[in-house]
């Protein structure tokens, strides 16, 4: 079989990093899935400053040493088909910026800046978390553990200007409030008073602030002179969050006397251990230890490796960090899984071809594969779903770095606060804040510059606190407590049609439609008795349809008003109570003028009879109340609104009383109520079939009453009873009317049949007429 040999590059620090790669490579070439028979190869080159990247970048790039920008790039093959590494971000995105010209991939096993992300380069992936990521763990770490009011410190640094910078903006629009930031300044040698002064003054301002909190953005070798002074000053024991940067640092760890600044919690890239890999890391060892001084590893090495070699097993393993070991054996198996898809590798062969750069770099792009129960891929920007361990300072002895949670790439905290030590009593969280959180129902009002220092204020009654946090008014049919977090809503009254008292209304509306029914058909079947046409024969049927319709109106009072249902309880209603006293006057003034006037004024009641003047007189006294109704209903109709009974009561009741309308049909009524009481009082002296003074004064006298109940309830406010009153009211208006004028004369015609005919009437005419005569003489 003829192995076909790959080659990518892998840029390090120092010679055990280069151990991971090759043991990943090893790994790949010695199984027989991944790439069967494909072998990788690798060029390793030593980079000390960024300058240093220029150089092999351009070789990586070039074919025999030339690089060619006139040819055409999608079939150029450059040395290598995939880059590792640099090791630091301002390396990294000088390289990325090249390797781009030819969409040649490189994926970043050290670099953390945001800016590999905001660089957008295609061929740019990450395989360790970026610093955007680091500044989502903090934010959510602070919010974890409700910590709002911290300080902010940065080494004078890129580093620690970036992550202050970044941290700064990530969390302007939070509630996390940066009560003081400054840099920790580099300590040079015969300035260190000047040093001192200026730790000395960042102390003192952390306690001015009284945050428990300190955010440090720095490497481990600022922190070094900044813990050692920091312990000497006494400074009071505070909560440090710690970046990736020296969330491990052993040397900071084992400061003397290191345990009196508090508490330390560290964000430390996610430990995962590599199987096999220890273990191959001893023969290494033990091999090139037997063959130091025959033999040269290799020889383009550029470091003293006799003296890197020449140290003891547990220098060697014990200084290894696994967890960036991770980053680069996830980086070569990317770049395997992306070769065996650009060759369409099967379970036992691959096709031998060229690959280009670009092929790698969209193949990259789509890798999705699982590594030590790790997905693994990349998203558009390049960065992989890695996440980081959180780790705490064990001051007890024991392991030194304990790991206590986890944040995911994909945004999730996972913290195990009973694993950290407080140092409080009964092992609190301490806060860190500017202003307690306010009770249920209270509002934060501002006391400063920053969002975290408030006072508390309370929700007043018919206020609630939103989710936005502020009091606002609750709804017109709701209402709350106050200090109230919601609304209730309010016990809304009307006559409900399981209430006893529309029950009453219900049956007594119909039983006076009923007997209204009755009397039609009674005076139907004796439309050409005396006693139906004395109270009026066709004519009196208007008033008895008016009274059916304002029946009908009263069970617009039951259940849930409208604005049909207020139309019928107000205009319509009183117009229907319009035709009933308009028809009583003209009828009470048409039988006063035959009996007393048509003697007197023969040519007048002649104009009156032929012109049909009661019906003349209906339409106008009527058509007043109509054009009232119409400009009601058309300008401002009644219709359904509520009014306040109590904090947590509403009556749903008909807009009515203090209309201008309203007051006007009620004063129209009253005015032809009083008409028809003058006109049946002049006709008192007439013949008892034709004088029906008694009867209609008592269905005024009624309807005076009814007036003066309805105002008074108004006024005095009898709240969910109103609506019941209005109506009982009304139909006592409508008994009163057809007791008082249709019952006597249903009476009569019943029970006393023998004054039902002409006869009767004629004797009573004549002797009406010799008492007038008498009386006149």
């Amino acid at each position: 079989m003829v192995e076909s040999c790959s080659r990518l590059n892998v840029n390090f620090e120092g010679y055990r990093c280069f151990q991971v790669m090759r043991f990943a490579a090893e790994e790949i070439n010695n199984s027989s899935h991944l790439l069967p028979n494909v072998t990788l190869g690798y060029n390793v080159f030593d980079t000390c400053y960024v300058y240093n990247n220029i150089q092999p970048a351009l070789n990586f790039m070039s074919r025999d040493y030339v690089i060619d920008p006139a040819n055409s790039f999608t079939q150029y093959i450059p040395n290598v088909i995939s880059v590792i590494g640099p090791d630091s971000n301002d390396a990294a995105e000088t390289t990325a910026n090249l390797f781009n010209l030819l969409l040649l991939p490189q994926i970043n096993i050290f670099a953390t800046s945001k800016k590999m992300s905001d660089l957008n380069l295609p061929s740019c992936f990450q395989t360790i978390p970026s610093s955007k990521i680091q500044q989502q763990a903090i934010r959510d770490i602070l919010n974890h553990f409700h910590w709002t009011w911290i300080a902010v410190l940065g080494s004078m640094d890129k580093y620690g200007f970036e992550g202050v910078e970044q941290f700064l903006a990530f969390t302007s629009n939070t509630n996390i409030c940066v009560a003081y930031k400054n840099f920790i300044p580099i300590k040079i040698q015969g300035k260190e008073a000047e040093w001192e002064t200026s730790i000395y003054n960042i102390v003192s301002n952390i306690t001015l602030t009284n945050v428990n909190v300190v955010l440090l953005f720095a490497t481990d070798i600022f922190l070094l002179n900044f813990f050692t002074e920091v312990v000497e000053v006494d400074f009071p024991s505070k909560i440090w969050l710690a970046t990736e940067t020296w969330s491990l640092s052993k040397d900071i760890y084992n400061l003397p006397n290191l345990k009196k600044i508090g508490v330390v919690l560290g964000i430390a890239l996610k430990y995962v251990n590599i199987p096999g890999f220890d273990e191959y890391l001893m023969n290494v060892f033990y091999q090139n230890r037997s063959s130091l001084g025959k033999s040269r590893l290799d020889e383009s090495c550029n470091q003293n490796c006799d003296d890197c070699l020449n140290t003891s097993l547990s220098n060697f393993l014990g200084d290894f960090d696994n967890r960036v070991s991770f980053s680069i054996y996830t980086a070569v198996y990317a770049v395997a899984h992306a070769l065996q898809k650009v060759l369409g590798c099967s379970k036992t062969y691959c096709d031998k071809k060229e690959v280009y750069p670009w092929q790698m770099t969209e193949a990259l792009g789509q890798v999705n594969f699982t590594l030590l129960n790790n997905e693994i891929s990349f998203n558009i920007y390049g960065d992989s779903p890695t996440g980081y361990d959180i780790v705490f300072w064990n001051w007890l002895g024991g392991t030194p770095f304990q790991t206590v949670g986890a944040y995911t790439g994909l945004g999730n905290l996972n913290i195990n606060s009973d694993k950290i030590n407080w140092q409080t009593e009964n092992n609190t969280i301490p806060p860190s804040v500017c202003s307690s959180d306010c009770l249920p129902g209270q509002e934060k009002q501002e006391t400063g510059q920053y969002r975290c220092c408030f006072t508390c204020v309370s929700c007043v009654a018919g206020t609630y606190l939103n989710n936005n946090g502020t009091c606002v008014n609750c709804g017109t049919d709701q209402w709350s407590t106050q200090r109230s977090t919601y609304c209730y809503d309010k016990i809304i009254h009307y006559l409900s049609w399981s209430d006893y008292m529309t029950i009453i209304l219900f049956v007594t509306t119909l039983m006076g439609l009923l007997l209204t029914v009755i009397v039609i058909v009674t005076f139907i079947v004796h439309i050409s008795s005396p006693v139906v046409k004395a109270a009026g024969g066709r004519m009196c049927f208007l008033m008895l349809v008016s009274l059916t319709v304002a029946y009908l109106s009263i069970l617009s009072y039951l259940g849930p008003p409208s604005t049909l249902k207020c139309i019928m309880r107000n205009p319509i209603y009183s117009i229907a109570l319009t035709n009933c006293f308009s028809y009583i006057s003209i009828r009470s003034f048409q039988i006063v003028c035959i009996f007393k006037m048509a003697s007197k004024l023969p040519a007048t009641y002649d104009y009156w009879v032929k012109e049909n003047g009661q019906y003349i007189c209906l339409a106008i006294l009527s058509g007043v109340q109509v054009l009232f109704s119409c400009l009601w209903i058309f300008n401002n109709p009644p219709k359904a609104n509520t009014k306040d009974l109590s904090a947590d009561e509403v009556l749903l009741d008909c807009s009515q009383f203090g209309s201008v309308y309203n007051i006007l049909q009620y004063s129209y009524n009253a005015l032809l109520s009083l008409l028809c009481f003058t006109f049946s009082y002049m006709g008192k002296e007439l013949p008892k079939n034709y004088s029906e003074a008694k009867c209609i004064t008592v269905a005024m006298l009624i309807y005076f009453v009814v007036c003066i109940a309805f105002f008074t309830a108004q006024l005095i406010d009898v709240g969910e009873y109103g609506i019941p009153i209005n109506a009982g009211l009304a139909l006592a208006s409508l008994i009163g009317i057809k007791g008082g004028y249709f019952l006597p004369k249903c009476y009569i015609i019943f029970f006393k049949p023998k004054f039902n005919t002409s006869k009767h009437f004629q004797t009573t005419i004549q002797s009406y007429t010799k008492r007038g005569s008498g009386s006149t003489k």
